[in-house]
């Protein structure tokens, strides 16, 4: 319950002021209860007068109010620094710290008082408040109430230095080096702020200017130091707390962070840039109702920061994960994300900050906010960035939202063709009907010319360090995957078959560390795992070189959190890409693809601007020491015992209309028959019954799985008695999974080595003859073995039985396979080769 009983002083209440007054305003919206417009009047009231104490002291009264305690801290500390013998003030201060649990600067604040001489009473009772065993024992008298307006205080500076004394007398010199600043060139900027230093020592603005050049270089230490200094000597500057605050959290520093960030915000509360890098530096160190709390602030203040919105999202986001673990943020209708989610969609006011917006949106999960503002700036607004209308496609694929879904599509694969722009992402682009494997290069080539900057760097980095006579091959593998990912379930029995004798082994991680059981293994079965996550793309890039790393493979290609930066710079002799992106990236710094004949057929290498590395079977590898959990019943997984069940567990977005179509008749051919599918959100589940209901099936004839630990999704896969593949984008790991658990599957080749990847594991595996050439075919496979239980079953026994013998399953075959390749790319690079296809080598499909 809010408290609006205390007024400021004993003295009866005056005649309201004039209306003019957003001060007044502010109190009359404050105690009617309409928070937000409060905190607007307060903060217009402390923007017309910026030493105005109550304007202080109330705004941050209305956040405690709005459940924005956190940050009320710093407002309450600037009005107790403007008048220090209030005991109103310094009591709303002292209550603000005991609430955020930071009891020992509230006794700092209990010591000044007594060194002031407040009255006894008054500081009794400030003492009971921070030893009471929780902070609600004295909400009802601690919390502080908005002031009345009569007997206001005077306006009070804080009278800190906001400049240098030399500085008068440096205004050329300064000039000159800020412009140096504002063009990049740090170097020689740096080189000249040593010199005036070392002439000027105590010049403040001079100190504060090379902490952000330091900064910029990513150079935090010496950030701090210098920042550090500046704000000694010229303590009044709002801003350069602001920037120590930053440079102090990107050093782990929390407590230097958070100390800057408050004076900062004490000198200058209205400053919307320091309370999104406050949100900022909270988040780092997961304080997340700060961080959200402090989002909120910025917007408030400013509501076109948009970074702040990140921020919001960000701090929301972890808010859910903390708080309900379970709650797929999609789901989150009423909570922060959903409040977050929101207030970044009334941002998206013209297309290019609606391309930007829902980027965020989509990035958290929130594919149905992405479709709302992406589908409202594609039909308002006549010309359109290039890339709007790929972004809605991609946004309705992840929630099945079909939907002129054929139409959009056309349209997108003509501007494709006939744009010299970029129109759509690489990874994108592999779900899109229509575009061909050239399509996808040209693509592609769009894409990695943005990378051109970074490849006029490769001669910073140091020399190639020789490689002795004798050493092992070093191979290095750089991906963001290196925890629980389908990416590490596939390549872990690899890691650990690597051949130490012949070959030293690295990773380097650019994802965080989840601490989780496959992080602990691929930790183990790596020689050398080395987290690159903080270092800059040049740092990373230097540490690879200096490692000697002889061959570097790139696990991510055009996926979410790739690093390609790092190989635009060469850091290695030889670079490839494989197994995270089923695809050529089109640049001239990955020097060859990784694949197998089937995802990439000899015919179609002129598609690919890499060579070609062909390995003899399947391109990519399975683990074969993976942990299955014990095999649930079909009525324990929600299905029925006695009916035909068709599944697939790619991810939804895989899905097509012209997919699914094939999949409700089959489900109209095959009476009783259920499908089994993988949709983690309400709204997918709601979009997929809607279309089977189009297609005159009853809803109930789609039965949606959750999502599972893996060895419980492995061990539920056996109930299923059929997988059905997609396209344009086939199952990948999905499909590995459904293989080695012995489920059969359908699967339709296509054009690109996307839609071609299961047909390589099914030929690897034995069962060439499911692969379909055309959904026709797909179609009428499907349900010849749906309605003829006996192949069926034949196609189950030969799948356990390849365990033993078909390559797909032989994973110590695969790293002597792979050992064998990366030694031939070595070979013909010592012979002073460029890149060329290598062809597999000739051996029997057996395991030997």
């Amino acid at each position: 319950m809010i408290n609006y009983s205390v007024s400021w002083s004993s003295q009866s209440a005056p005649a309201a002021t004039k209306p003019a007054d957003p001060l007044a305003a502010g109190l009359d919206a404050h105690l009617q209860g309409d928070l937000e417009r409060a905190i607007a009047d307060y903060a217009r009231a402390l923007r017309e007068r910026p030493q105005r104490i109550l304007a202080a002291y109330n705004l941050g009264v209305a956040l405690i109010d709005a459940g924005c305690g956190l940050s009320s801290i710093a407002l309450f500390a600037r009005a107790t620094m403007q008048w220090p013998n209030s005991a109103v003030l310094r009591g709303a201060w002292i209550y603000s710290l005991v609430r955020a649990g930071r009891h020992p600067e509230a006794e700092q604040r209990l010591a000044e008082a007594e060194s002031l001489g407040l009255p006894p009473e008054t500081l009794a009772r400030w003492r009971a408040w921070i030893d009471a065993p929780t902070p609600e024992e004295h909400e009802a008298e601690s919390r502080p109430a908005p002031a009345q307006i009569g007997a206001e205080p005077p306006d009070a500076p804080l009278n800190l230095p906001t400049g240098s004394a030399v500085q008068a007398r440096l205004q050329e010199a300064f000039a000159r080096l800020i412009q140096l600043y504002q063009s990049g060139r740090f170097e020689p900027l740096l080189t000249e702020l040593e010199r005036a230093l070392a002439e000027q020592p105590s010049w403040g603005e001079a100190h504060h200017l090379r902490g952000l050049a330091a900064m910029a270089q990513r150079d935090f230490e010496t950030a701090r130091r210098s920042l550090a200094r500046a704000a000694e000597l010229i303590p009044g500057r709002a801003e350069l707390w602001d920037h120590l605050g930053v440079a102090c959290s990107r050093l782990g520093d929390a407590e230097g962070a958070q100390r800057a960030i408050e004076q900062s915000l004490c000198l200058n509360p209205l400053r919307a840039e320091t309370w999104n890098n406050a949100a900022d530096a909270a988040l780092r160190c997961n304080q997340l109702e700060a961080s959200f709390q402090y989002a909120l602030q910025s917007l408030r203040l400013d509501p076109e920061l948009l970074i702040a919105g990140y921020s919001l999202l960000q701090a929301a986001y972890k808010l859910l994960e903390r708080d309900r673990p379970e709650t797929e943020p999609a789901e989150d209708r009423n909570g922060p994300l959903a409040f977050a989610a929101e207030t970044v969609k009334s941002k998206a006011t013209d297309p290019e900050r609606t391309l930007m917006l829902a980027g965020w949106l989509s990035d958290l999960g929130r594919f149905e906010d992405a479709v709302d503002i992406l589908a409202r700036a594609h039909e308002s607004v006549e010309l359109q960035p290039s890339r709007l209308l790929a972004e809605l496609i991609r946004n309705q694929l992840h929630v099945c939202d079909w939907r002129r879904f054929d139409e959009r599509c056309a349209t997108l694969v003509e501007r494709v063709r006939t744009s010299d722009q970029a129109v759509i992402r690489p990874f994108a682009a592999l779900a899109i009907p229509g575009l061909t494997a050239l399509d996808q290069q040209r693509i592609a080539r769009q894409q990695a010319a943005e990378y051109a900057p970074w490849s006029t760097r490769a001669q910073a980095l140091p020399p190639t360090p020789p490689k002795p006579a004798g050493a092992r091959l070093r191979i290095g593998y750089l991906s963001d995957d290196l925890q629980e990912h389908a990416t590490a379930y596939l390549t872990a029995a690899l890691f650990e078959r690597h051949d130490r004798q012949q070959f030293e082994i690295f990773a380097y991680s650019t994802g965080h560390d989840d601490g989780g059981p496959m992080r602990r293994r691929l930790r183990a079965a790596i020689e050398h795992f080395v987290d690159i996550r903080e270092l800059t793309h040049e740092a990373a890039a230097r540490r690879i070189r200096e490692d000697g790393i002889d061959i570097l493979v790139d696990l991510k290609g055009y996926t979410r959190n790739a690093r390609l930066e790092i190989l635009a710079q060469r850091p290695s002799p030889i670079q490839a890409s494989w197994l995270g992106f089923p695809g050529g990236l089109g640049s001239d710094f990955i020097d060859y693809l990784i694949a197998d004949p089937i995802v990439v057929p000899p015919e179609s290498v002129a598609a690919y601007d890499e060579a070609i590395a062909y390995l003899p079977d399947a391109y990519a590898p399975v683990d074969d020491r993976r942990q299955v959990g014990a095999r649930p019943t079909r009525t324990q997984a929600g299905l029925p015992e006695d009916a035909f069940v068709f599944a697939c567990f790619n991810d939804p977005y895989k899905i097509t209309p012209a997919v699914f179509e094939r999949w409700c008749r089959l489900l109209h051919a095959v009476p009783g028959s259920v499908l089994w599918l993988y949709a983690r959100t309400e709204a997918i589940r709601r979009n997929l019954r809607h279309e089977a209901e189009r297609r005159g099936l009853a809803a109930d004839r789609l039965i949606f799985a959750p999502k599972r630990p893996q060895s419980e999704h492995l061990a539920r896969l056996p109930l299923a008695d059929l997988m059905l593949d997609t396209l344009p984008v086939n199952a990948h790991t999905t499909a590995s999974d459904a293989l080695w658990m012995g489920v059969p599957l359908v699967t339709c080749q296509g054009e690109t080595f996307a839609a071609r990847v299961a047909s390589s594991l099914l030929a690897a595996s034995g069962l060439s003859e499911l692969i379909a050439t055309d959904l026709d075919r797909y179609q009428a496979l499907a349900l010849d073995l749906a309605t003829h239980p006996a192949r069926l079953q034949e196609l189950r026994t030969r799948l356990s039985e390849a365990r033993t013998r078909a390559p797909f399953f032989d994973g110590e075959r695969f790293a002597r396979r792979l050992e064998e390749l990366y030694r031939r790319l070595w070979e013909r690079h010592l012979q002073g080769g460029g890149p060329d296809r290598l062809d597999a080598p000739a051996c029997s499909g057996a395991k030997e």
